[in-house]
Parts: structure tokens; C-alpha cells; sequence
């Protein structure tokens, strides 16, 4: 009995499980002993640890204990092949959002480490391509607000099962900027690895005209001035969009005044001439 059969401290032990989770699954008909003694004593045989592993694991991926209990009164392996068809999906799933979210992790502090450590305060870059997921047009819509429009982006995000978001940048065109129309934004974005036909699009590679402000929002307006007139005494042609991105906001940083937002105005300047 003792080298094959284990009572229920023994078997709880074996589980990493409390005695009352054994007492529990046996009270609904999940999970019995296979054998009851007439006083009372339960014993468990060495092949049902690995039934309970997989009680356990099909826990862990959310599948409820009533859900379980069904599973194993009907199993037979052409639905226990089904069953592993259905979580490795699920897994996989989980495995692909966490990835998402390590990327995300990863972006936010290069993001932050390149907010703390700004430098110059006006000069020229040369930027790779990026995919990026823009909005509808949001230019000229003086029936919506801004947050109107973040409502509808980020479900339009949801929709294309794109959950996970660590910044949302915002475009501007510079025609706007030359006007002083420093919030008539016309796009909000967020770059991604995925190209969406339709959907996506590519911010060209180039040479841009970049720029850091330390402030709130609202005042973005100075920094632009001092770039547009930074390009108009060199001599720079600028070309059609300004993208702005959120280095440190309010998820890093309480006070307004210390947010820093990177600019990044396209040019129509030659790679070989930037310094």
C-alpha cells in the first residue's frame, strides 16, 4: 500500500497543493481518491499526480474547474488532442501579447533614457523608415475634440487587435505650423512592426529637422517657432509633416512642466549634406 498508494498529506505534499484543495475536488466530483476506506482514509495512486497536473495546468489557462470536471468525465484522446489544439492556440496568443508587452517595455525606456539624457536643442537627423498605424484625418474637424479623437483611434487600434500601445504620437502638417496652427493636428499615429494593407502606412526615411521641448503640451508652440526659424536662417527646406512624440509624459512624470516631447519636422535636405 505505502510503495504504491499515497495518502492525502502525502499526495498533497507530491501536488505543492493544500490538503483542503484535494478535500475540495473531491466534494464537487472533480478529482477523487481511488480509494476510500471504511474509516475514512483516502490513498491516491502514483498515476493520478499526473491527472492532477493537468487539472492544474488547464487552471492556470483559465479554464474553470466545472469546465475541467466535464473535460475529464467525457475525455478520450481524439478530445484530449482537441484540447491541445485549442490551448496551444491560447498559448501561443499569450505568448505573442507578452512579447508585445516586453517590446513595449523596451521602447518606453529608450524612450525615457532619450528624454533624460536631451541635447541639442535644434538639429538635423537622419531617420530610418518606420510603419506606422496613423488615424483617420482629424485636420480642420472643429465638431470634435481631441479626446474624441483618442477614443476613436484607440478602439480603431482594438479593432485591428492591436492592444498593446506604449506612446501615441501626433503629425502635423507644415503648412499648419507656418499658419501658427500649432494643434490643427492631422493625424495621431503609433509605430508598429506590422504592415496592414490599407492601414499602415511608412514615414519616410530622410533627413529631419529635430528638436526637444521640455513643458506642457500647449506650449509646443515655442519650440516650433525657434525650429521653423532655425530652418528658414540655414536655409533648410522643410518638407510636408512634423511628428511629435511623448519622451517622458505623465506615466514618468507628475509635473507638466518636465514632460519632454521630441519633434521631428521631414526636410527636403540631401543624407550626404546633414552634419
Amino acid at each position: 500500500m505505502q510503495e504504491t498508494y499515497f495518502t492525502t498529506g502525502e499526495f498533497a505534499k507530491m501536488c505543492n497543493v493544500e490538503k483542503h484543495v484535494l478535500f475540495h475536488y473531491d466534494d464537487i466530483g472533480l478529482f477523487k481518491p481511488e480509494i476510500i476506506k471504511k474509516n475514512g482514509y483516502r490513498y491516491y495512486s502514483y498515476h493520478q499526480y499526473f491527472t492532477f497536473s493537468v487539472i492544474t495546468n488547464l487552471k492556470k489557462l483559465g479554464m474553470s474547474l466545472k469546465d475541467i470536471k466535464i473535460y475529464l468525465e467525457q475525455r478520450d484522446p481524439s478530445m484530449f488532442l482537441d484540447l491541445l489544439e485549442e490551448k496551444s492556440k491560447q498559448v501561443a496568443e499569450k505568448i505573442k501579447y507578452f512579447q508585445e508587452i516586453q517590446e513595449m517595455i523596451e521602447n518606453m525606456k529608450a524612450m525615457t533614457t532619450e528624454g533624460i539624457n536631451i541635447h541639442n536643442n535644434v538639429y538635423l537627423e537622419s531617420l530610418p523608415s518606420e510603419i506606422i498605424l496613423p488615424s483617420n484625418n482629424m485636420e480642420n474637424s472643429p465638431n470634435k475634440t481631441f479626446a474624441n479623437f483618442m477614443q476613436e483611434y484607440i478602439k480603431f487600434c482594438n479593432d485591428l487587435g492591436i492592444t498593446v500601445q506604449e506612446s501615441v504620437g501626433s503629425i502635423i502638417s507644415v503648412n499648419n505650423l507656418r499658419k501658427n496652427n500649432f494643434t490643427n493636428l492631422s493625424h495621431l499615429y503609433i509605430r508598429t512592426k506590422s504592415f496592414l494593407p490599407g492601414k499602415t502606412t511608412i514615414r519616410k526615411p530622410g533627413i529631419y529637422l529635430c528638436g526637444y521641448f521640455e513643458g506642457e503640451y500647449d506650449d509646443l508652440c515655442h519650440a516650433y517657432k525657434k525650429m521653423l526659424n532655425y530652418a528658414d536662417d540655414n536655409g533648410i527646406v522643410l518638407g510636408d509633416y512634423s511628428y511629435e512624440e511623448y519622451l517622458i509624459s505623465d506615466i514618468a512624470q507628475k509635473d507638466q512642466k518636465h514632460y519632454i516631447t521630441k519633434l521631428m519636422i521631414e526636410t527636403l535636405e540631401d543624407e550626404n549634406d546633414s552634419t
